[in-house]
């Protein structure tokens, strides 16, 4: 039974979500506008690369410190291996895009933003959360999960860093690398991160596509379905939006 004192869509996580559309709002705004300089623009997208990392590296420790009592010292190690590492998806593409954000390499924003509008917005919407909004676990979440959207949205749409040809190829092969090496990583570990290995304890999208192991074949027909679906925008003939001042290196 779901005994996590977050409440899905309660009024903290519609606080959340609410707070993340306004900000991927403003942030695209702030992107495209003619009257704020290029500095001013980095200056930004640089503060949100580096909550975006915070907030991953926040988990470990917020993690830790939660169950560290005399007696819970080997819990917290456990629980710090098994479920605070970042080896989750929304983690991974966390910091691919704060590296998108302060570099602007459009194989970087490719894979952030298939990733993060595919992937983090489900977790997003469907939080594998425990605590509400009285706890700093709460707001570590949230500035993840909704800062992953916006920072991929405010690199596509805001800074029209937009996807090149190839890009759906290469967005399976690196979703592929990824399921690989995790379910990997779970085996030696004891773990299940990216709920490769099995579905998540609470109420997720999960639960509707079917019993382990078939939901993962459920999950990428999903997941390339959306990939096709955030490029559609991009597949005229012309590239679709025009690249603005990015740097052509891989």
């Amino acid at each position: 039974m779901d005994t996590r004192a977050f409440e899905c869509f309660g009024d903290s996580h519609w606080f959340a979500i609410i707070c993340t559309v306004l900000a991927a709002a403003g942030m695209i705004r702030l992107n495209r506008s003619p009257r704020v300089t290029q500095a001013r623009k980095q200056q930004a997208n640089t503060a949100l690369a580096v909550i975006l990392v915070l907030a991953v590296s926040a988990d470990p420790l917020l993690t830790w410190l939660r169950y560290r009592g005399a007696e819970d010292v080997a819990l917290a190690g456990r629980l710090v291996r098994e479920t605070a590492l970042p080896l989750y998806l929304c983690d991974v593409v966390s910091l691919v895009l704060a590296v998108a954000l302060i570099t602007r390499r459009p194989r970087w924003v490719e894979i952030g933003y298939l990733w993060g509008v595919a992937g983090t917005v489900q977790g997003l919407i469907t939080p594998t959360l425990y605590f509400d909004w009285n706890t700093p676990e709460y707001y570590a979440f949230f500035l993840q999960h909704g800062g992953v959207p916006v920072a991929a949205l405010t690199l596509v749409f805001g800074a029209r860093i937009v996807p090149q040809p190839g890009t759906f190829r290469r967005a399976i092969m690196w979703s592929w690398v990824y399921m690989g090496g995790v379910m990997l990583i779970n085996v030696l570990l004891g773990a299940n991160y990216g709920f490769l290995n099995g579905k998540p304890a609470v109420g997720t999208m999960f639960d509707y596509m079917g019993p382990y192991p078939w939901y993962l074949l459920t999950l990428q027909a999903v997941a390339f379905t959306l990939y096709g679906l955030l490029l559609l925008p991009f597949a005229r003939p012309t590239g679709g939006m025009p690249v603005a001042d990015i740097d052509p290196a891989v």
